[in-house]
């Protein structure tokens, strides 16, 4: 099955992380944290999120990068910039599901990694340059949350 063996990599490339950075599992959603957030407020669905990203497909680790709206990063890569800050209510209905699973529970000012298989992404379908059953991960930079 396409979707277990990519739980696997998953499960095998987080296992590969250094002890320094924190882990954070929901509902098939992995967050791998490299920055603590400084907020008091937890992130909860409901609430209030900006943040910026870079979305890749998931090869292992970062692969071929499919959106982005960190000007940095589209900098860096070449890649055109798109939208500003993202700006929405944290729901499965707003984003990926996979995405916003992996977001409950960041804190403002946290920059993470949210990894997870196709199942919570695109699954079966092909949208953009993202091929139908890829496993994604996203770069993510917290910069707000407001408890609604």
């Amino acid at each position: 099955n396409t979707i277990v063996s990519q739980e696997e990599n998953i499960d095998k490339y987080i296992s590969s992380l250094p002890d320094d950075v924190r882990i954070a599992r929901n509902g098939g959603s992995n967050r791998i944290v490299y920055t603590e957030g400084t907020s008091e407020e937890v992130l909860a669905i409901g609430d209030s999120i900006k943040f910026y990203y870079a979305g890749y497909i998931f090869t292992g680790g970062k692969g071929q990068l499919f959106a982005t709206n960190n000007p940095e990063v589209a900098q860096a890569t070449g890649f055109p910039v798109q939208e500003g800050i993202r700006k929405c209510i944290l729901s499965n209905g707003s984003m990926l599901k996979g995405l916003a699973q992996g977001l409950v529970g960041a804190k403002a000012g946290e920059r993470c990694d949210v990894v997870f298989s196709a199942k919570y992404g695109f699954n079966n379908t092909v949208v953009y340059n993202v091929p139908k059953l890829s496993p994604l991960i996203f770069e993510v930079w917290v910069e707000e949350i407001v408890k609604n």
